[in-house]
């Protein structure tokens, strides 16, 4: 089932989201779209994919639906300077979303084109479902009480996770990562967070076990937990070139939480590498 703004048809499943209503108002106004789900007895899988703006999924939704909200950003050019022909009339800010929403046996498919300016989704789901969220400028990710497995990307802007319970994976660019574990413990699968600028900052359960690989380039790295650190020979990568053959010693730090287990991986160049342990 598909729910989009380019078919009229869909006007009794959906209000539009092209914000006819709320073109003459100072503020925007947020927009609903309900997605039902195929089977409410399974957990749903949502992919949402932004150009620009941000995504905050919050868990504890109905069973049987995904709820969106979508809300285009105040326009801050509305003092900038205006063509002498066009000096007195009335502007109406352009707000339409290009928003789109499918649904095939529980896996639900969001996404916006719109280029002009950052809309922001908010987006109740299930809590076991699984996320796939994507975003690349102006705006942040954030997941509250999602349960499911978390595949989380963004390029300029922060990764928030608070109350997770399944694997997750966080990687951007410019901003923080940070994600909190539930006192219901963590998967027991392997699970990486990333970013080139900034702090990477993890809470995790008190009897975690896992093997880790902890890298900050210019950073400090602090833990609650005792990390066994591994004292075998250092990694050395190899690089054939141009004739060249080149050695490389690897920055990585490998050790063992509990004994070991799964892989942790933790990764930033410029910033800290923060290990909590929940109660700790």
């Amino acid at each position: 089932m598909r729910l989009s703004l380019k078919d009229t048809g869909l006007a009794t499943l959906a209000l539009t989201l092209i914000a006819a209503t709320a073109a003459l108002a100072a503020e925007p106004v947020p927009q609903r779209l309900t997605v039902p789900l195929s089977d409410p007895g399974r957990p749903a899988h949502v992919e949402v994919s932004l150009v620009m703006g941000g995504i905050h999924v919050v868990g504890g939704g109905a069973a049987n639906e995904v709820l969106i909200e979508a809300a285009a950003r105040p326009d801050d050019d509305e003092e900038a300077e205006v063509d002498s022909s066009r000096r007195g009339m009335r502007r109406i800010p352009n707000d339409g979303f290009g928003l789109e929403a499918e649904e095939k046996d529980n896996r639900v498919s969001i996404a916006s084109e719109s280029w002009r300016q950052p809309t922001d989704l908010k987006i109740t789901v299930p809590t076991g479902s699984a996320l796939v969220l994507s975003t690349v400028n102006d705006g942040d990710l954030v997941v509250d009480g999602v349960e499911g497995e978390l595949e989380l990307h963004n390029t300029n802007g922060e990764i928030t996770v608070q109350g997770a319970r399944g694997p997750v994976s966080a990687a951007t660019v410019n901003g923080n990562v940070t994600v909190a574990f539930g006192r219901s413990g963590a998967a027991a699968a392997a699970m990486a967070f990333s970013t080139l600028n900034g702090d990477v900052e993890i809470t995790l359960p008190a009897a975690f076990k896992g093997d880790v690989r902890l890298r900050s380039d210019n950073g400090e790295i602090y833990s609650d937990f005792e990390i066994a650190m591994d004292q075998g020979k250092p990694e050395i990568e190899e690089k054939r070139s141009g004739g060249k053959y080149r050695l490389i010693l690897s920055h990585e730090m490998t050790g063992k939480i509990g004994g070991g287990g799964p892989e942790l991986l933790l990764k930033t160049f410029n910033g800290d590498i923060v290990l909590h342990r929940l109660g700790g």
